[in-house]
């Protein structure tokens, strides 16, 4: 039996105290870190004005949680993952279940509102009383209403629910234009704050009517509510009803006079003709919305993979991005040549691979993609601004595709390699930034076409992902 002096034993004891006061320390510092994560999940400014009392109850018994975890006395660094581990859990829990409750007040509300409109299209204008109209103006004129708060935009103000039923936006304007004063200028506006939590998606991969192979281009026809989609690597134009279910397409893939090859963009005007950038083909083709082939434009050694194709409204002219050739050329409707404009470079008024185009208010708009900005430019080519600039941030670009621009002149961009849509006011301030790569719910691969209809829904063309969403 050995035995040990009683200075050694002092020396093995100290050391022993020292290590415990070590791990106690370990413990102090790692109590403090879990004290100071739930004093800052505590401070959260949580909003319950859109949640009922049921979210209430989940948001009071969320708090108890955190004070619980922050009054607990842990015993070790196990158990101190496990109390954490476990209340951040219970954090996602609740919240997920506080947004469910809010996604159904919000459709609750979406559904009475619908309802007050859905007498919209049988009003008689010489039976319509004044008690109608004005209980009408009441819910439209956030002058004379309270403001229902809808994910950011406004209910009384017809701007979110608005693009969840086209009919019911319809069913309005008819009710204002014909029944208001004649005065009032129905003009439908969009808060872009607010982007709608559950888009409408389209589509699939494949070859049948109705599923995608690499959608580029969409258009839509307000006098017959269809939507147009261009199906590149499908070598055709899908057409849908108002209801979006596939009606025909136009066009096979081919060399011929009315074939396509892999066409990148689709226009439609308001006298019953289609445009088509029939890309691997270097020029346009102009059918019927009905179908049948009229024209084309271009050729080879006149137009060189064209990447976008825009078209005025009443039909009298229409402008090809002549993408590789690194200009923009403006046609008569009839396909008449009347000039073009740009060249290669990297000045103002210069190109490095135009794509994206689109005409609004006798301006074009045109994505010089390489130049990493949106230049635009009036109907002659004289160039009057630009917006964008080259980054990864917010409200910068790495390939600029396609434009829109809706009706109250917000520019809106995708960006096919930061996987993401950019909004621009008029005046080219950045508003957002919506989407990001992936393949869920609001995300996109490699978007390409960008479109608003008449009531400034927003169309997105996710090419790499097969899809259309619909916001």
């Amino acid at each position: 039996m050995v035995r040990m002096s009683s200075s050694s034993s002092r020396t093995d004891l100290k050391s022993r105290n020292d290590i415990i006061k070590s791990r106690n320390d370990v413990l102090k510092s790692r109590n403090d870190v879990l004290k100071s994560r739930n004093e800052d999940f505590l401070s959260r400014d949580l909003d319950l004005e859109d949640v009922d009392d049921s979210s209430e109850d989940l948001y009071n018994e969320e708090r108890r949680s955190s004070i619980y975890l922050q009054n607990h006395t842990v015993k070790s660094s196990d158990r101190a993952c496990d109390i954490l581990r476990s209340a951040v859990d219970d954090a996602v829990r609740d919240i997920k279940q506080r947004a469910a409750l809010l996604e159904a007040g919000i459709m609750e509300r979406k559904k009475k509102v619908l309802q007050t409109l859905e007498p919209g299209k049988n009003f008689n204008i010489k039976s319509s009383s004044s008690s109608t109209l004005s209980d009408l103006f009441k819910l439209l004129d956030r002058r004379n209403s309270t403001t229902v708060s809808n994910g950011g935009a406004s209910l009384v103000d017809y701007k979110e629910f608005m693009f969840f039923d086209r009919g019911s936006a319809k069913h309005l304007n008819y009710a204002i234009k014909t029944l208001g004063d004649p005065s009032f200028n129905v003009s439908y506006s969009r808060d872009y704050a607010a982007i709608a939590l559950n888009p409408e998606i389209l589509g699939s991969s494949g070859r049948d009517l109705g599923q995608f192979h690499g959608p580029t281009a969409i258009d839509t026809d307000s006098r017959n509510n269809t939507m147009y989609v261009c199906d590149s690597m499908n070598c055709r134009i899908v057409v849908y009803s108002d209801d979006h279910q596939p009606l025909y397409s136009i066009g096979q893939k081919g060399k011929g006079t009315r074939d396509l090859d892999r066409p990148s963009s689709v226009a439609v005007d308001d006298v019953g003709q289609i445009y088509i950038a029939d890309s691997f083909n270097d020029r346009v083709c102009v059918y019927t919305t009905e179908g049948d082939w009229k024209f084309n434009v271009g050729g080879r050694g006149k137009l060189n993979k064209p990447r976008g194709v825009a078209c005025s409204k009443n039909g009298e002219i229409f402008v090809v991005s002549d993408t590789a050739n690194q200009r923009i050329l403006v046609y008569s409707g009839s396909g008449t040549c009347k000039g073009h404009f740009g060249k290669l470079g990297m000045k103002e008024g210069q190109f490095v691979r135009p794509q994206g185009i689109k005409i609004w208010d006798n301006k074009v708009y045109v994505s010089d993609s390489f130049n990493y900005r949106v230049q635009i430019f009036d109907i002659e080519g004289r160039l009057l601004g630009n917006m964008g600039r080259q980054g990864s941030d917010e409200g910068e670009f790495e390939e600029p595709r396609d434009i829109a621009v809706d009706s109250n002149g917000n520019v809106l961009v995708t960006d096919t390699r930061r996987n993401t849509l950019l909004i621009f006011d008029k005046n080219g301030n950045f508003i957002r930034e919506y989407g990001s790569q992936g393949s869920g719910v609001h995300k996109f691969d490699g978007p390409e076409g960008v479109h608003t209809d008449e009531i400034n829904r927003i169309f997105i063309a996710d090419r790499k992902n097969d899809r259309i969403h619909i916001l």
